[in-house]
């Protein structure tokens, strides 16, 4: 006759133990499922963050004052950027969607195209800034676009005194030359071709006249004389007491005109005899802003609401393609 199997013996304590392992092990794992959902969307947040900062970057351009200092190790900034400044300044107040992007934080400004004009758009509470950075505005408040000197690539001029203060630099330099290479006496004169000025306003679809006095107005005297073709206008008189030792200035507007080269060259050199020199330059040559770009930079302020002070840029830069620069100088 079979036996009925014994029932096992079962520990209560052993139930307990393997209990609580089970329950050990199901805490653990669970607790590890949950870490690595937890670190999955800790990581896709980052990333999420990430992506945002890298694609502000690209669409805002923030400009940073390391930017400016052009260099490669900035704090601030995720990865080196290669910078080069704009031709054109504009002195803003920061918009919401700049000042809300974590990726402009500490930003001095934007940078925006314009009508394919480069365009720095300084934060006005930041203008103090670029005069440290070696950045120079003229003048230097209370004005609102500034386009660069070609000559001097860290000086903004106020584009409504653009061609006025170019002017006045360049009969500057004339008279240092004056007196550098001993000359008794000198005049400097401009000369407007008045005729190519209304074609060449007719072509740029500008039909007003251009104020005189606004766009040739200096500090010296003016000896007037007009006819249907030219307009000739005396700019300054530099009376010197002249010398004997002339000396080779240091130029920024004229070091490359081959009138003015060849004038210090014969000043300079013991075995020529000069008396007087007369030198046409073309204005256009000494510094102003090409046609092309005055165009440009005509539609850069038109489209960001200032379309008269654009129109009279680029008429001032047609007087100034139009202009030829008198220099008569006496030993």
């Amino acid at each position: 006759m079979n036996k009925k199997p014994e029932k096992p013996v079962v520990n209560p304590d052993e139930i307990k133990k393997w209990a609580g392992d089970i329950a050990t092990i199901a805490k653990d794992t669970f607790g590890e499922v949950v870490d690595n959902i937890k670190a999955s969307s800790e990581s896709y947040e980052k990333k999420k963050l990430s992506a945002k900062y890298e694609k502000d970057l690209l669409v805002l351009q923030p400009v940073f004052k390391e930017d400016l200092k052009m260099s490669n190790n900035s704090s601030v900034l995720p990865k080196p950027r290669h910078f080069s400044m704009p031709t054109m300044i504009h002195v803003v107040e920061k918009d919401k969607k700049h000042a809300d992007s974590k990726a402009c934080e500490h930003s001095l400004g934007h940078i925006s195209d314009e009508n394919g004009v480069r365009v720095l758009n300084v934060y006005s509470h930041h203008i103090k800034d670029l005069k440290e950075l070696g950045v120079t505005l003229f003048p230097n408040k209370d004005k609102e676009f500034y386009y660069v000197d070609p000559y001097q690539k860290d000086l903004y001029i106020d584009v409504q005194e653009y061609f006025q203060r170019q002017r006045i630099a360049q009969v500057n330099e004339l008279e240092r030359l004056a007196y550098a290479l001993g000359a008794k006496h000198a005049e400097v004169f401009f000369k407007i071709n008045t005729v190519e000025l209304e074609k060449a306003k007719k072509k740029a679809g500008l039909s007003s006249k251009i104020g005189r006095k606004k766009i040739l107005d200096a500090t010296a005297e003016h000896n007037e004389s007009e006819t249907k073709k030219e307009s000739i206008e005396l700019e300054r008189v530099i009376d010197c007491s002249g010398h004997d030792d002339p000396q080779v200035p240091e130029l920024v507007y004229f070091k490359d005109d081959e009138d003015i080269e060849q004038l210090i060259y014969m000043r300079v050199d013991s075995k020529s005899v000069l008396h007087s020199k007369e030198c046409k330059i073309k204005y256009s040559s000494s510094s102003v802003i090409k046609k092309t770009d005055a165009a440009k930079l005509q539609g850069a302020l038109s489209k960001m609401g200032n379309a008269s002070v654009g129109a009279s840029f680029m008429e001032e830069s047609l007087v100034a393609n139009c202009t030829t620069l008198i220099y008569k100088i006496e030993f």
